[in-house]
């Protein structure tokens, strides 16, 4: 089955089409993982679970933690069967607030609450044996801030969990490798099909198919045979024909694939 493993039905962009992109996705038919951004985005998660195939993921992203907090027991209240993981979590030294003596780099005190709200959805996750899906984004302006993914592996490996995804990779070949030598997965996103990622075709080539799972990070980044228009979860398609393309495999078997690796991650058997 063709599986959607980041998408964000629960936000605001969907608010006046919900039903019909969710009827497309079960008339599809297939598998979709919304994820919370902040409590009410995760709150809005569990609440569309009620569509066939639907599963939800409970988190504030790196960018929120300074809009709300963090209120690990009442995210604890929100978990229910078809809650499949943590998250969106991590780290995010492009889009956090500036410091304002110079505007192109966060300040440690930004860094440190980041840092302290991971954390605690690693308390969260281990607590209910659910993975995580995991958010890192470096900054360009700011070259002691290139290392996102290596500062998130080392606060993994603080807690010991490692378990779960690193969503819409934008990372480095040996960033990748550090990620699926400590038997993580990595989430590819439209972007691959852009004209400009020949990059980041190559890490979807080095990384064994067995690691990587599809996402389209509904409403954004749409593929490019869609650019320009909302994205949602059936265009997760055209995400699974580019790694068909890149790996010379079958687009069945890429679908294939994904859907096992998802299921075994997400304990998917369990939560239908």
């Amino acid at each position: 089955m063709l599986i959607d493993t980041h998408a964000h039905l629960n936000f605001k962009a969907f608010e006046n089409n919900l039903i019909d992109v969710a009827k497309r996705c079960e008339n599809y038919p297939m598998s979709v993982i919304n994820v919370g951004a902040q409590f009410e985005t995760s709150r809005k998660a569990v609440e569309i679970t009620k569509y066939k195939n639907f599963y939800a993921s409970l988190g504030l992203h790196p960018i929120h933690v300074f809009d709300e907090d963090f209120i690990l027991e009442d995210y604890q209240k929100l978990i229910s069967k078809k809650v499949v993981a943590i998250g969106e979590t991590g780290l995010d030294y492009f889009h956090s607030p500036k410091s304002e003596e110079n505007n192109k780099a966060i300040t440690q005190s930004v860094v440190a609450k980041q840092v302290e709200i991971f954390e605690a959805h690693i308390k969260l996750a281990k607590n209910n044996n659910l993975p995580l899906i995991l958010h890192g984004r470096n900054s360009n302006d700011d070259f002691t801030l290139q290392t996102v993914y290596f500062d998130m592996c080392k606060i993994l490996d603080s807690h010991n969990y490692y378990n779960g995804v690193f969503h819409c990779f934008s990372g480095s070949q040996m960033e990748a490798k550090t990620i699926i030598d400590n038997g993580m997965y990595i989430g590819f996103t439209g972007i691959i099909t852009y004209p400009n990622a020949e990059n980041l075709r190559d890490i979807v080539k080095y990384v064994s198919i067995d690691r990587i799972l599809i996402e389209t990070d509904s409403p954004y980044l749409a593929p490019q045979k869609y650019r320009g228009e909302s994205n949602e979860p059936i265009y997760v398609l055209e995400v699974a024909k580019e790694i068909a393309k890149i790996k010379d495999l079958s687009l069945e078997e890429v679908i294939e694939a994904t859907y096992e690796n998802a299921k075994k991650l997400f304990n998917l058997n369990t939560k239908s």
